[in-house]
C-alpha cells in the first residue's frame, strides 16, 4: 500500500505533525508491505497567508478576525472558490505517487483533495489532521475526508455538532516527533548545556515565539536588566529576523550596561533543528503558546509559561495549560517578568510544580503512534 503525507511548505506545526507521522509510518514499511512518501506543497491561498503571518509575528490577539472568517458558511464558500488554484500541483503529485491513502496535516491540501476525490469518483482514502487542540476552526473539518484525526474528545464533539459521523474520527493524542519523546540522560544533558556555554548549576529558561516567531519575544527582555542571580536565556526567534536582530541589539547593550561578572548568559539563536537536544538543556520554557511547541515542550517534561497566543485559534491551548497543569499563563503586562523573577528566587520549586501532570500528558501523546499504526493496518 503507497501511503502519501502531504503537507504544505511552510515552516510551522503543520509540517511538525507530518513529520511526526512519517516517522511513526516509516520503519513499518517492511512488515506492513507499505511505503511511506512525504511531500511539501505551497498552499495556493493568496493573501490569506500574508495576513495570517502578520498577525501571528506582530500582533497574535488580532487574529481572532481571521479565525472567525474560517468557520461558518461564508468560509466554505471561500474554500470552494480557492481549490481549484490549490489542486494543479496536488493534482501533478498524486498522479505521480499513485497513493492509496493520503494522511494531509494541512486543511487547506485536505479540502481540495476532498472536493477532486468526490468529483472524479478517485479510489484513495483521504485522512486529514484537525491540527488545533481545544480551539478548532469548522474548516479544519472536511466532509469529503474518510477519516479526522483529533487530540482529544474535544475535537470529538466539534466534529460531531459539524455533522461528520463517529466512524469518521479518531481520536489519538498529540502528534509529537520521536526525538522529543526519548528520554535523555544527565551526562547528555549537561554535555548538551557546556555545549551551549552553561558550564555551571544556573536555571536556564528557553524562551521560544513558536517556527514564524514574534515581537512578543522581546518583552522578556527589559527584565534581565535587573536579574542578579546566575540564569541562563536561550532565545529561540524561528524564522523572524527582526526578532532575532533585536535580541542581539539587546545582548550588546546588556553587555555594555553589565560588563563585570553578568549573571545572566543569552544565546541567542534563529531556528533550531535539534530543538529536543536544546530543550533538554533547559528547565522551563516561555514562549508562544502554540500546539506543537507546548507539546514538545511536555514530551521533554519542561512546564510551559505562555506569554502570547494566537487569538482564535489557539485561546483553547490557554485553558488547555490550566486545566491539564502543564503550565502558568503569564500574558498581561508585566506578568511574565514578575514571574521570571519569582522563578529564579525558588527554581527547584517552579520545576516540580507540574511534573506529574506533565508526565501524565506526555504518556498520554506516545500512544499515538500506535493507534495510528493500527489504524492504517485496518485499511491495509
Amino acid at each position: 500500500m503507497k501511503i502519501l503525507i502531504l503537507t504544505d511548505d511552510m515552516p510551522w506545526g503543520h509540517r511538525s505533525i507530518a513529520r511526526a507521522i512519517v516517522a511513526y509510518l516509516k520503519p513499518e514499511e517492511k512488515r506492513n508491505k507499505w511505503r511511506v512518501e512525504y511531500a511539501e506543497v505551497k498552499a495556493e491561498i493568496g493573501v490569506g497567508l500574508d495576513l495570517y503571518r502578520f498577525f501571528y509575528r506582530f500582533s497574535p490577539k488580532l487574529n481572532r478576525i481571521s479565525y472567525k472568517l474560517a468557520s461558518g458558511k461564508k468560509a466554505d464558500r471561500l474554500i470552494g472558490l480557492m481549490v481549484e488554484d490549490n489542486l494543479v500541483k496536488l493534482k501533478r503529485l498524486v498522479n505521480k505517487v499513485k497513493p492509496d491513502l493520503i494522511i494531509s496535516t494541512y486543511y487547506f491540501h485536505s479540502h481540495s483533495l476532498a472536493k477532486w476525490k468526490s468529483e472524479d469518483n478517485l479510489k484513495f482514502a483521504l485522512w486529514t489532521v484537525v491540527a488545533d487542540p481545544w480551539t478548532v476552526t469548522d474548516a479544519s473539518y472536511v466532509s469529503g475526508a474518510d477519516l479526522h484525526l483529533v487530540y482529544d474528545e474535544m475535537g470529538v464533539e466539534q466534529g460531531l455538532r459539524l455533522g461528520i459521523s463517529k466512524e469518521k474520527i479518531l481520536k489519538t493524542g498529540w502528534w509529537v516527533r520521536g526525538e522529543m519523546n526519548q528520554k535523555v540522560e544527565k551526562k547528555e544533558r549537561l554535555r548538551i548545556r557546556k555545549n551551549l556555554g552553561f558550564v555551571d548549576d544556573r536555571p536556564v529558561i528557553f524562551v521560544g515565539g513558536g517556527s514564524l516567531g514574534t515581537n512578543s519575544l522581546t518583552k522578556l527582555l527589559p527584565v534581565l536588566l535587573m536579574v542578579e542571580k546566575p540564569m541562563g536565556v536561550i532565545v529561540n526567534t524561528g524564522t523572524d529576523k527582526m526578532s532575532y536582530r533585536t535580541v542581539n541589539n539587546f545582548m550588546k547593550i546588556y553587555a555594555r550596561l553589565k560588563p563585570v561578572g553578568r549573571a545572566v548568559q543569552i544565546k541567542n539563536m534563529g531556528w533550531i533543528d535539534n530543538m529536543a537536544g536544546v530543550l533538554s538543556a533547559c528547565d522551563i520554557v516561555f514562549g508562544k503558546a502554540g500546539p506543537n511547541f507546548l507539546f514538545d515542550s511536555v514530551a521533554m517534561g519542561k512546564p510551559f509559561v505562555a506569554i502570547t497566543h494566537i487569538g482564535g485559534q489557539e485561546d483553547g491551548n490557554i485553558d488547555l495549560i490550566r486545566e491539564k497543569g502543564l503550565g502558568w499563563v503569564k500574558e498581561k503586562k508585566g506578568e511574565a517578568s514578575r514571574f521570571l523573577l519569582d522563578y529564579l528566587d525558588r527554581p527547584k520549586f517552579y520545576n516540580k510544580k507540574f511534573e506529574k501532570t506533565i508526565r501524565d500528558e506526555g504518556e498520554e501523546n506516545r500512544k499515538c503512534r500506535e493507534i495510528i499504526i493500527e489504524a492504517v493496518r485496518k485499511i491495509s
